[in-house]
C-alpha cells in the first residue's frame, strides 16, 4: 500500500487574497504553482494571475482553471471522456504495471481509457478541467485503499463524471490576461511581470519526497507508469545539491534575485523555516514584515 503523507503543501487562496487586498496587489506570479486552486481563487476575485511549474499536468490544470474563462464540457463531452467510445481501440494495458500494486485491473483499464480520451480533447480548457477532475478520482482510489470499509464503492465512470462536473464549477473569467507556462522559476518570472511574486519554495531534497498523488498523475498524463519525476528537478537549483543549509540558502537566494523587479515578494513558510526566509528576505528588502495568521502558517512579505 502506497504512503499518503498528511503533511503536504497547503496554500490558502483566501488567505493569499486577504494579503493582496490589504496591500493593493492587483496581479501575482507563482513560479512554483503546483495545483493552481489558489490562483483560481485569486482570479475569481479579479486578481490577474500567472503561474508556472515543471510538471506538465499542473500546467494543463492551469489551462483549465487559470487561463480558461468560459469553456466547459457539455454532458455529452463528459460522457466521451469517462466511457469507452464505440469503435475506438484503447490502450487498456498502458497502466498494467500498476495493477495489483496500486490499483485493481478495472481501475488500470479505466486509466488507459481516460488517458486516450483526454488526449483526444481539442480544447486546452476542456483538457485542463478533465485532468483536474480525474485526478480527484485517483486520489479517491488511493484513499479508499487505505480505508476500504469507510468509503463506498462507486463505479469509475460515475466517479469521474462527478469530479469533472465539480472541477468545471471553478471556471470563471475576470476580464484580465491570466497565464500559465511549463518551465522553471526563471522562465516564469522572466515572462510574467506582476505586483507580487508569491513563493512556496520547495523543501530540501523535495524531488525525492514527491507525493504519490502528484508523481502518479504526471506519469498518467505522460502515459508512462515508470516515469521518474525526480529527473525533472535534478538540474534545478533545488535539485540534489540542496541537502545542507548553505546550498539551500543559495538556491532560495537565487529565486529572490529572479523576483527582484516585483514590488512585493511573499514567501509562505512555517515556524521551522521562517527565520531562514526572513533573514534571506531582509538581505534584499529592508521593508519586511511577518504575517502569522496561525501557528503553522507564516508569511514573510518584502516590499520594494
Amino acid at each position: 500500500m502506497i504512503d499518503l503523507p498528511s503533511n503536504t503543501r497547503r496554500i490558502s487562496g483566501t488567505r493569499l487574497l486577504d494579503l493582496c487586498e490589504a496591500r493593493g496587489i492587483a496581479s501575482i506570479v507563482d513560479p512554483f504553482m503546483g495545483l493552481p486552486m489558489h490562483l483560481n481563487v485569486l482570479k475569481r476575485h479579479d486578481v490577474a494571475v500567472h503561474g508556472g511549474d515543471l510538471l506538465e499536468w499542473f500546467v494543463r490544470a492551469g489551462e483549465g482553471l487559470v487561463v480558461n474563462d468560459f469553456t466547459i464540457l457539455r454532458d455529452s463531452e463528459v460522457a466521451a471522456v469517462v466511457e469507452m467510445l464505440p469503435g475506438r481501440i484503447y490502450p487498456t494495458d498502458l497502466f498494467r504495471a500498476w495493477e495489483g500494486v496500486f490499483f485493481s485491473e478495472d481501475q488500470c483499464r479505466y486509466l488507459g481509457v481516460w488517458h486516450a480520451n483526454v488526449h483526444a480533447l481539442r480544447s486546452d480548457g476542456q483538457t485542463g478541467i478533465a485532468v483536474v477532475g480525474l485526478w480527484h478520482v485517483l486520489c479517491h482510489w488511493l484513499l479508499k485503499a487505505h480505508h476500504p470499509d469507510e468509503m463506498i464503492d462507486i463505479p469509475p465512470s460515475e466517479l469521474a463524471w462527478h469530479h469533472i462536473h465539480e472541477a468545471q464549477r471553478w471556471v470563471a473569467e475576470n476580464g484580465k490576461r491570466n497565464t500559465v507556462r511549463l518551465g522553471d522559476f526563471t522562465a516564469t518570472l522572466g515572462a510574467a511581470k506582476a505586483d507580487a511574486v508569491y513563493l512556496a519554495l520547495p523543501g530540501r531534497s523535495a524531488a525525492k519526497r514527491v507525493d504519490a498523488r502528484i508523481w502518479m498523475w504526471e506519469a498518467w498524463w505522460q502515459g508512462d507508469p515508470y516515469l521518474n519525476v525526480e529527473r525533472l528537478y535534478r538540474e534545478t537549483v533545488f535539485g540534489s545539491a540542496t541537502n545542507d543549509d548553505a546550498s539551500y540558502d543559495r538556491a532560495a537566494a537565487a529565486v529572490l534575485a529572479a523576483a527582484e523587479s516585483a514590488p512585493y515578494i511573499i514567501i509562505q513558510s512555517n515556524p521551522r523555516d521562517a527565520d531562514r526566509f526572513e533573514r534571506l528576505m531582509r538581505e534584499r528588502r529592508a521593508d519586511t514584515e511577518l504575517v502569522n495568521p496561525d501557528l503553522d502558517e507564516i508569511y514573510i512579505i518584502g516590499k520594494k
